[in-house]
C-alpha cells in the first residue's frame, strides 16, 4: 500500500486492515518527513485557536466540495497533487481534512442518530428556501412594470457642480497659499533672527534700547561703602565657587556627548534617602494582582494583593505559568518566574539575603543603588552588587533526584557586565563579563562551569507567548473572589470552569497548597492530553523539591495506582544511560500496556523526555489498539536506543 495523505489519515483513524496498518506504520517510522507530518496532523487538530477555512472558498483546497471528493476518492488524478500540496503547506487545511476524515470514520462504525427536532429544522429550512425562490421568480416577472413607473433623471451635470464659488473665497485661498510660500522661502534663506540677510533688521529694531540699563560696578556705585566691601564680596564669591565645586553634580537621563563615561557604564552613587533594611520591615511591594503571589503565614499560604507590602523574613511562593513582580524600596525590580519558592532574611542594613529553594529569580537594577544582595540556592552562595539600571541578574535553582534516591541541586547564575559577583562557596571572584556579553555560572554535583553567553534565558526575558495561555491566566484571575476561602475557590475552578487551561492552573495552585490529587486527575482525563507533556514536567519538578513534596505525590498516586506507586515515582527521577538499559526502560515500556491511564501517561512522557521520540503511541487510547507502536518501542530497546538524548545532566535539567 502506498503512503499518501489519504492512507495516512486512514492509518491514524484505525480503519485499515491489520496487514496494511503494519505496513504503513513501518513506512511512517522509516520516513522522517512522514513522522513530522503525523505529528503536525495530530497537533493541528488539537489547536483550539486554529481557524477553519471559509465555506465560500473557490479553487483547490478552498472548496468544501473538493475536500469531500478527495476523502471519497472521487477527485480527479490531475487535481490530487495540488490539493495535497495545499494541505501540506497549511495547518488550517490539514486540520480540516483530518477532522473531516475522523468524523466520517466514526460514522462508518456507528449509526448516526438524527433527532426529530433537527430533522424538522432541516425540512423547514428547505421549505423556506423553496418559498424564497418562488418569491424571487414572481418579483422578476413584475420588474418591467415597476421600471416603467420610475422616471429617469434628466441628463447633464449636477446642479452642485454648476454652482460657482464666491470670488472673495477664491481670493482668500490664493492669498493664503502665496503667504505660506513666502514664509517657506524666507525660512529657507536663514533663521528668523538678526542674522537673517533680508528680514534681520526688523528684529534689531524691535529691541527697546531704553530698557537696557548698564550695570554699575562697585567703583561707579555712589552708594558703595568702601573698598573693603568689595574685597569681602569677592571672598564670599570665591568661597561659594569653591563649595559648589566640591558638591556632586546632579545627573539626568540626558548626557553630554563629550562625556567620556556613558550612562551604560557609569556607576550611580548610593542614595542615602532610601531607608535601610530592618528585620521584619518592608523592603518592597507586589506590583499587580494579575500575577498571583503566595506568602507563608501561620503554616498556610495566603495570596497577596496588589500593593501589599513584602517584609524581610517573608517566605514567598509563585504558581507555575505566572511571573509576579516586586518593586523594591530602592527602585530595583525582583521577578519570580513559574513555580518558585523564595525566603528572605536580613544580613546587614543594606544587604538582603534571598534564598531560592526552587524556581527562577530575576533582579533588574533600579535608578538608585542602595541595597546589596546575597543569593543562596542550597549550599551555593553569591554576593551580588548591581551597579546601574542596566544590571540584570538571573538565578535558577533546580532540585533533582537521582535513581539512587540522592537529592541534589543544580544552580545557574547569569549576569551581565553591569553586575559585580563574588562566589562565596569557593571564596573566589567570578571573571568579569565582557562588554555586551553575559557570564553564566553553573554548579551541580560538586562541579562548576563558567561560560560566556550572548542572551539571557528565555524565561528571564519573556512571558507566555501562547495567546491561549494568556487568556487562561486572565480568566483564572477573574474567577478568584477576594475574601472567600482560597482553597475552596481553586477547587471550584478546577471542577467547573469551562476552559481546560484555567482548570490546569487551578490544579497547579492546589498542588502548591499541598493537594496533588487535582494534577493527577488532569493526567487521568484525556481532555487535557494536549498539555500532558507540560503537566508531567510540573509534577516531576514538584516531586523533586523535598521529602514532603515527594510524600504528597506518592499519596496522590496511591489513589490511582496502588500497586505500582513506587515504580511510577522512580520513573520521575533522573537516570544515566546504563541505568536505563539495565531494566528501567524495559519497565517503562511494560507500563505502556497498562489499563490505568495515569501509568501510561507518566511512562510514555518520561520515555519521550528521555529519547525525544513518540513512535505514534497515544497514551489516551486503549493499549490493545496500539500493538504496533509498543512493538516499535521494544525494538528500539533491543537496539539499545532508549537512552538520554542530552548527554549532559545540566542540559536535561536547565530551562531554555
Amino acid at each position: 500500500m502506498r503512503l499518501t495523505l489519504r492512507t495516512m489519515l486512514a492509518y491514524l483513524d484505525n480503519i485499515l486492515e491489520q496487514d496494511d496498518a503494519e505496513t504503513l506504520g513501518a513506512k511512517i517510522s522509516e520516513s522522517e518527513f512522514a513522522s513530522d507530518l503525523v505529528y503536525r496532523t495530530l497537533s493541528s487538530t488539537r489547536k483550539a485557536n486554529l481557524s477553519a477555512p471559509p465555506l465560500d472558498g473557490k479553487g483547490v483546497g478552498a472548496d468544501p466540495n473538493t475536500v469531500a471528493e478527495y476523502l471519497d476518492n472521487t477527485l480527479s488524478e490531475s487535481r490530487i497533487p495540488g490539493f495535497e500540496k495545499v494541505c501540506l503547506e497549511s495547518d488550517m487545511y490539514l486540520s480540516e481534512v483530518a477532522c473531516c476524515h475522523s468524523i466520517l470514520s466514526n460514522c462508518m462504525d456507528q449509526p448516526v442518530a438524527i433527532k426529530n427536532d433537527t430533522r424538522d429544522h432541516i425540512v423547514s429550512a428547505v421549505q423556506q428556501s423553496i418559498t424564497q425562490a418562488e418569491q424571487l421568480e414572481q418579483l422578476e416577472e413584475t420588474r418591467p412594470a415597476l421600471e416603467n413607473l420610475i422616471q429617469p433623471k434628466p441628463a447633464g451635470v449636477p446642479e452642485y457642480i454648476n454652482t460657482k464659488a464666491h470670488p472673495l473665497w477664491r481670493a482668500t485661498v490664493i492669498l493664503t497659499f502665496l503667504l505660506l510660500m513666502a514664509i517657506i522661502g524666507l525660512r529657507a534663506v536663514g533663521p528668523f533672527d538678526t542674522t537673517h540677510p533680508w528680514v534681520g533688521s526688523f528684529f534689531e529694531d524691535s529691541i527697546d534700547q531704553s530698557d537696557v540699563q548698564p550695570v554699575p560696578t562697585p567703583l561707579e556705585d555712589p552708594e558703595s561703602d568702601s573698598t573693603a566691601d568689595l574685597s569681602q564680596q569677592s571672598a564670599i564669591d570665591l568661597q561659594t565657587s569653591q563649595d559648589s565645586s566640591l558638591q556632586p553634580t546632579p545627573t539626568t537621563d540626558d548626557f553630554d556627548v563629550m562625556d567620556s563615561q556613558s550612562p551604560e557604564t557609569q556607576v550611580l552613587p548610593n542614595n542615602t534617602g532610601v531607608s535601610m533594611l530592618s528585620d521584619g520591615g518592608a523592603f518592597g511591594e507586589l506590583l499587580s494582582d494579575s500575577q498571583p503571589l503566595l506568602r507563608a503565614e501561620d503554616g498556610a499560604l495566603n495570596r497577596l494583593v496588589s500593593g501589599a507590602q513584602v517584609l524581610v523574613g517573608d517566605a514567598l511562593v509563585s504558581i507555575p505559568e505566572f511571573r509576579p513582580e516586586l518593586l523594591l524600596n530602592d527602585g530595583t525590580k525582583l521577578l519570580l518566574a513559574d513555580a518558585s519558592g523564595l525566603e528572605t532574611s536580613l544580613l546587614q542594613e543594606d544587604t538582603l539575603n534571598l534564598y531560592l529553594a526552587h524556581g527562577k529569580l530575576v533582579i533588574q537594577g533600579g535608578e538608585l543603588i542602595t541595597y546589596k544582595y546575597r543569593l543562596q540556592a542550597g549550599d551555593v552562595e553569591f554576593d551580588v552588587v548591581l551597579n546601574n539600571p542596566q544590571a540584570v541578574v538571573a538565578l535558577e535553582s533546580v532540585p533533582y533526584q537521582t535513581a539512587e534516591g540522592e537529592v541534589s541541586r543544580l544552580v545557574r547564575l547569569v549576569v551581565n557586565h553591569h553586575v559585580t559577583v563574588s562566589d562565596l562557596s569557593s571564596q573566589t571572584d567570578l571573571p568579569a563579563a565582557l562588554d555586551a556579553s553575559l557570564t553564566s555560572y553553573v554548579v551541580f554535583t560538586g562541579n562548576s562551569v563558567v561560560t560566556r553567553e550572548t542572551h539571557l534565558p528565555e524565561w528571564a526575558t519573556d512571558g507566555p507567548s501562547d495567546s491561549i495561555m494568556s487568556e487562561a491566566q486572565a480568566a483564572f484571575i477573574e474567577s478568584i473572589v477576594e475574601g472567600d476561602d482560597f482553597v475552596q475557590q481553586l477547587q471550584r475552578i478546577y471542577e467547573s470552569h469551562r476552559l481546560v487551561n484555567v482548570r490546569r492552573l487551578a490544579a497547579y495552585s492546589l498542588m502548591e497548597l499541598g493537594d496533588a490529587i487535582a494534577l493527577l486527575g488532569v493526567l487521568n482525563d484525556q481532555a487535557y492530553r494536549a498539555y500532558w507533556h507540560q503537566d508531567i514536567k510540573v509534577l516531576q519538578a514538584f516531586c523533586h523539591r523535598d521529602v514532603k513534596s515527594r510524600a504528597l505525590v506518592e499519596s496522590a498516586l496511591m489513589s490511582y495506582s496502588s500497586d505500582n506507586t513506587q515504580q511510577l515515582l522512580s520513573f520521575l527521577t533522573e537516570y544515566s544511560d546504563e541505568q536505563l538499559l539495565s531494566g528501567v526502560a524495559d519497565d517503562m515500556i511494560d507500563q505502556l500496556e497498562s489499563q490505568i491511564m495515569v501509568e501510561r501517561v507518566i511512562s510514555f512522557y518520561r520515555l519521550q523526555q528521555i529519547t525525544g521520540k513518540t513512535l505514534l503511541y497515544k497514551p489516551q487510547e486503549n493499549p490493545q489498539r496500539q500493538t504496533l507502536p509498543i512493538r516499535e518501542w521494544r525494538e528500539l530497546l533491543t537496539d539499545n536506543m532508549v537512552i538520554n538524548r542530552d548527554v549532559e545532566l545540566a542540559a536535561r535539567l536547565l530551562s531554555k
